[in-house]
């Protein structure tokens, strides 16, 4: 499976050379969304309930990806990608989003969002940070701005959220997805290393 930009981004937490970005600014354009590549429409809305199977398929594509390139730290399992309970619970909040993107009446991608706890350390300046837990584009919608309006609407919703940042943790081998997170205007702020002892 070939890495995308806009897939495999915000994966797990920690991990050999997981590097976290923020969002320091927050940018929506509001109103149409543009075409995609071959003049495609792109929208996105909340999931709901009935996405649930789509939305499973979107995370084994996504699981895949891992899998196959950190096979020290992503492994094989049976049952749904995820538990209907846990994406229910995503779905409903408060806290916490999945939004998905819709082309030609079909969902082709999803963006989870959650709210992490404040630092229980003094020291730290107080923040809302929303945690961009998920993002993925099905392969064959890649390349059609997918991604794009995906982090503008979880960018809109974090806005709504009152949050200050956004922040995406990405694999160090997932080169695609940093630069996209770049390109959109996340920066450098967290690089985490690891010792296997």
């Amino acid at each position: 499976m070939v890495p995308a930009a806009s897939r495999g981004a915000g994966r797990g937490r920690g991990g050999r050379g997981c590097r976290q970005a923020f969002l320091r600014e927050f940018r929506f354009r509001g109103g149409q969304r543009p075409a995609g590549a071959g003049g495609v429409s792109v929208t996105t809305r909340p999931a709901r309930r009935d996405d649930y199977e789509t939305l499973c398929t979107l995370f084994d594509e996504l699981d895949e990806f891992h899998r196959q390139a950190r096979p020290d730290f992503f492994r094989p399992f049976d049952g749904p990608a995820r538990p209907r309970e846990q994406v229910e619970r995503w779905c409903e909040g408060p806290g916490s989003a999945v939004l998905v993107a819709e082309g030609d009446g079909e969902v082709v991608g999803l963006a989870v969002l959650l709210t992490r706890m404040p630092m229980a350390f003094a020291g730290a300046v107080p923040r809302h940070v929303i945690e961009l837990d998920n993002l993925v584009v099905r392969g064959d919608w890649r390349s059609r701005q997918v991604g794009h309006h995906l982090l503008e609407a979880a960018t809109q919703w974090s806005r709504e959220q009152r949050a200050t940042h956004v922040e995406v943790s990405v694999h160090a081998f997932n080169r695609d997805a940093r630069r996209f997170y770049e390109r959109f205007g996340f920066l450098p702020s967290i690089d985490r290393l690891m010792l296997a002892v």
